[in-house]
């Protein structure tokens, strides 16, 4: 029987991932991971204007991050600091795609997962529980992997007509 949320979602694809991937999402019911990370913010002001609005990092390089996922109830509080700054997200599963929310989005994501690590692919969006068209939706191209036992992430936020959002990436490797 799989217990972790992400687990329950990759099936036997879970098996193939790093450890460090493993580690991370399979608290037991808490993990930690500390590093840096490297922020960089759209170029435009609006897009910025947008970041501070929905309270995501700071640009800025080699970046002071910890992560923190929580297990609870059937999903997962996935808490990032970067240089002290709390971001947060739900996330949970519905049937075998991955559900994040954060402020009034949901994202719908599905999850392919092997030796190098889990790729994200964004499926649909919603914003106080409306889709919305793939138009106008956000773009979030996001991955994790491992290399010299350090747990390694990508991701970029992206709007149709804005570009870039912010775009973090980094290098963690368990707390302690």
């Amino acid at each position: 029987m799989t217990h972790h949320l992400y687990e329950r979602i990759l099936g036997e694809d879970w098996l193939a991932l790093p450890d460090t991937t493993r580690f991370l999402h399979a608290p037991t019911p808490v993990c930690e991971l500390v590093g840096e990370a490297d922020i960089q913010r759209g170029n435009n002001a609006f897009s910025r204007l947008l970041a501070d609005l929905m309270r995501l990092p700071k640009s800025g390089q080699q970046i002071p991050t910890r992560v923190r996922v929580t297990a609870e109830r059937e999903g997962e509080w996935l808490e990032r600091w970067y240089d002290g700054q709390r971001f947060a997200t739900w996330q949970w599963t519905q049937g075998n795609r991955l559900l994040e929310k954060f402020g009034p989005f949901t994202l719908h994501f599905l999850l392919q997962g092997n030796e190098a690590g889990i790729q994200f692919v964004l499926e649909r969006v919603q914003l106080w529980s409306i889709p919305l068209p793939r138009l106008i939706r956000p773009h979030v191209d996001a991955r994790e992997a491992s290399a010299d036992g350090k747990h390694l992430f990508d991701v970029e936020l992206r709007l149709p007509g804005l570009g870039r959002i912010v775009r973090y990436s980094g290098r963690l490797t368990p707390a302690g």
